[in-house]
């Protein structure tokens, strides 16, 4: 009984982490009684940072030789972390770059222990047991506090739940549907995770988050086809024409019809000012292409490189919408090559155990995939408070065997 009460009480704590990642009713909350963001480590950043590294620590010291394993796995992790580090000495903000290198280090050493600890579908259920609660809570909120849960204009009646903005919902409902999905499949409590997967479909259309929308149909039309294609005993010639003629003809009609595509998602072609940020970035990016302007060391306001951006637009970003062009900015086509590297190592690792339909495989490819789609319009990669870096640096440690797993 102890010991099954010491396991439910360290998922709990795992959960509580998780949910400081997605921004989970915190930040809302702190909003609605006009708090501040205090400068440095809140409570509850505190708690994370003891719990992680309290965590870690017993991990290593229980399993040395797993954990040695694990994070041999994906040296590309450590190199873009090490090179992270190295860009104190040209950074813009040397003391900045040093503390969210730190950062993401302890999210990166957060997930490896997560991986190392939990077997996949361990790993799956915790984060679809956060992500579940996530967005019921949301749905509660919808309900009783519509004032708190509901947007107004600009986004009027769209959902934020339990979160800041309808984006964040919409990206938290877009993650749910891959995990529902899976553990739909996988797990016996079927009608648990079937119950799960529609409350993040409703939560994702009220949410109006166009590109958690096109993630999901991407995601969904790839991981249906890779699941049908071990029924298929041969792939002939004719029918893989047919194949490669329907995605060139759909990629034409969507480039012929980009208005009328762009009108039904809501947005602009200026895909709501990003394309000029991006052309405004150029320049910048030309002048340090190697090494960037060291890590988290570009947007410091009108105080640093991002200045010469803000004269140029008529708004203020806070990040280049793009976290690759972010991961250039701040760490050169080096820093680009390596988050790429890792980004694509659960294509590399399971790429043919997908397509030979094996249910882990698939998964951890449409994550490594989620993960890559969300940071084209947004910029969450090597983020110190992202739930996606640490779901992508966990796809990249997971596990290329069936014996490993067990």
């Amino acid at each position: 009984m102890v010991k099954r009460l010491g396991l439910i009480a360290e998922k709990i704590l795992h959960m509580t982490v998780l949910w400081l990642l997605m921004d989970f009713f915190l930040p809302l909350w702190n909003e609605v009684r006009g708090l501040e963001e205090a400068a440095g480590l809140g409570p509850a950043q505190v708690t994370t940072v003891v719990f992680s590294l309290g965590f870690a620590g017993a991990v290593v010291i229980t399993a040395p030789w797993k954990a040695l394993r694990t994070a041999m796995r994906s040296p590309l992790v450590w190199m873009l972390l090490l090179w992270a580090g190295i860009s104190f000495f040209w950074s813009e903000a040397p003391d900045l770059t040093m503390r969210r290198s730190v950062g993401v280090g302890l999210v990166a050493v957060y997930a490896l222990a997560l991986r190392v600890r939990f077997t996949d579908q361990a790993f799956m259920t915790l984060v679809g047991w956060a992500l579940l609660i996530a967005l019921a809570t949301s749905v509660v909120m919808v309900v009783v506090t519509p004032h708190w849960a509901v947007m107004e204009y600009p986004h009027e009646g769209a959902w934020n739940g339990a979160f800041l903005h309808k984006n964040v919902l919409g990206r938290i409902a877009a993650l749910g549907i891959l995990f529902f999905a899976f553990l739909r499949w996988t797990n016996k409590h079927s009608a648990l995770w079937s119950g799960a997967l529609v409350l993040a479909a409703v939560t994702l259309w009220k949410s109006q988050s166009a590109s958690s929308l096109v993630v999901v149909v991407v995601l969904s039309a790839l991981g249906l086809g890779l699941r049908a294609l071990p029924q298929r005993r041969l792939w002939k010639g004719s029918t893989a024409m047919v194949v490669a003629l329907g995605l060139a003809t759909a990629a034409f009609y969507a480039l012929l019809n980009v208005d009328l595509i762009l009108q039904i998602l809501r947005r602009d072609v200026t895909l709501t000012g990003r394309t000029p940020l991006w052309a405004a970035l150029m320049p910048l990016l030309r002048e340090k292409f190697w090494t960037g302007y060291g890590f988290r060391a570009f947007w410091l306001g009108w105080e640093g490189p991002s200045a010469e951006v803000y004269r140029a637009l008529t708004w203020l970003p806070e990040h280049a919408h793009n976290g690759f062009l972010d991961l250039w900015l701040e760490l050169g086509l080096v820093g680009v090559l390596l988050g790429a590297g890792l980004v694509l190592s659960p294509f590399v690792f399971h790429g043919r155990g997908a397509t030979q339909g094996r249910p882990l495989d698939l998964f951890w490819v449409l994550l490594g995939l989620f993960v890559l789609l969300y940071n084209l319009p947004e910029s969450y990669f090597m983020r110190p408070n992202s739930v996606l870096w640490l779901l992508g640096v966990a796809a990249a440690f997971a596990p290329q065997n069936q014996e490993e797993r067990s």
